[in-house]
């Protein structure tokens, strides 16, 4: 293993990772307009477990859900911000 080159891939990844979470971000203000216009509340419960629930089905590696589970937490807690 070269350390450089794995860094290399890793930085490669955070490109695409943070591109995927602004495309996210900016479907959630799409998202928090349409809840405003229609009166409905930012924050719903039964949708954030969903969303957790089918991320965690996503993963190959089992071992990872926690971790999952907690970066989606956050992921879902800025977006409400952003809702508001």
């Amino acid at each position: 293993m070269d350390l450089n080159s794995v860094r290399i891939e890793i930085n490669e990844i955070d490109k695409e990772i943070v591109a995927c979470i602004e495309k996210r971000f900016n479907l959630a203000v799409e998202i928090g307009k349409y809840k405003k216009e229609n009166n409905l509340p930012v924050y719903d419960e039964v949708r954030e477990k969903k969303v957790i629930e089918n991320c965690i089905g996503y993963l190959n590696n089992k071992n990872y859900a926690s971790h999952i589970e907690d970066i989606y937490m956050q992921i879902m807690n800025s977006s409400k911000k952003l809702q508001l």
